[in-house]
């Protein structure tokens, strides 16, 4: 059964997952969600050899913690909106605190700390699994209710226009 803005009923986790395994960067990168609890999302990355700096090397490309964040962060969005509405990033900001080893998953748990109808704002940290301190740290900020031309099409479709 389906509540308000197309979620289950009481099952955030189903959602970030179905939406985590729909967008094809996260599905390629191996994105897991973990848990969905209130405003908070859990997502884990197991590294692979070729999300590596390079052939040499023993940590993780950068760019692969910001996709990381990016993701939950979204999510987080939208599990504390608690309905789907399309959203943009406007900003990602991290701090990098330590380089991300290889030979660990990483966890990233991102926190909704305030929603207005428009932005929505967002703690992340990224942590190697076993370990305290994060590897890296985030905010970020998202527009909500951004509906682009794709949306505009589908929704005129439905009103029959």
């Amino acid at each position: 059964m389906s509540g308000a803005g197309g979620l289950p009923d009481n099952d955030p986790v189903a959602v970030a997952r179905q939406f985590g395994e729909q967008v094809p960067h996260s599905r390629d990168l191996g994105l897991q969600v973990v848990a969905v609890e209130a405003d908070q999302v859990r997502m884990r990355l197991v590294p692979q050899p070729w999300l590596l700096a390079d052939d040499d090397a023993e940590e993780i490309c950068s760019s692969v913690l910001y996709s990381l964040a990016d993701s939950a962060a979204g999510l987080a969005v939208f599990a504390a909106a608690r309905e789907l509405t399309p959203i943009a990033t406007l900003d990602l900001r991290m701090d990098y605190l330590r380089p991300a080893a290889s030979d660990r998953a990483l966890l990233a748990i991102a926190c909704c700390r305030h929603l207005t109808d428009e932005v929505a704002f967002i703690h992340c940290e990224i942590l190697s699994e076993g370990e305290e301190q994060p590897v890296a740290t985030g905010t970020a900020t998202f527009m909500r209710n951004t509906p682009g031309k794709r949306f505009k099409v589908i929704n005129e479709r439905k009103d029959g226009a």
